[in-house]
């Protein structure tokens, strides 16, 4: 991490000054017009971050005059807080929506297969009824041939399932 001093967060603001104001600077820019050794983009973006959000502003002035230190940390501690726990509602709303989805998907797929379950039902005593229908038929013919008989035993043992 690095340390913030009152001289550097100086020369941050003059730079962001002479860009234009917090919300035209750009961390690449601010870079440039700093040249200070070991500065990265991510310190410039962190930094620049909480200039925007105006919170580094107030609160580190007061942080100055207590230690005279300005770190990364103590400026944006509390935007990163924010920002973790926003980012963890925000996943445990995606995952109670995908929950929600899978479940309506499953309600679904019971609710076919409900209706299937009915359907089947309803064919197999459809076919129970044309079953016995077919043996009252046969049983009244006064035909005696074996292929009457055998369809005769054939149908009634269908009956029996």
């Amino acid at each position: 991490r690095l340390k913030w001093s009152p001289e550097l967060h100086q020369k941050f603001i003059d730079a962001v000054e002479q860009l234009g104001g917090a919300e035209r600077a750009t961390p690449k820019s601010l870079m440039k017009i700093m040249g200070v050794q070991g500065l990265t983009l991510h310190h410039l973006k962190s930094h620049l971050q909480a200039i925007r959000l105006g919170k580094s502003q107030a609160c580190n002035h007061n942080k100055q005059e207590e230690d005279g230190k300005y770190s990364e940390k103590d400026e944006n501690g509390s935007h990163e807080e924010d920002r973790d726990e926003t980012y963890k509602s925000l996943q445990i709303k995606q995952a109670l929506e995908m929950q929600m989805k899978v479940e309506s998907q499953l309600h679904e797929q019971l609710e076919a297969q409900r209706q299937l379950q009915l359907r089947i039902e309803a064919q197999g005593k459809y076919l129970q009824s044309l079953l016995k229908k077919s043996v009252e038929t046969l049983s009244q013919q006064s035909s005696t041939s074996i292929e009457v008989d055998h369809a005769k035993a054939q149908l009634s043992l269908l009956l029996s399932f």
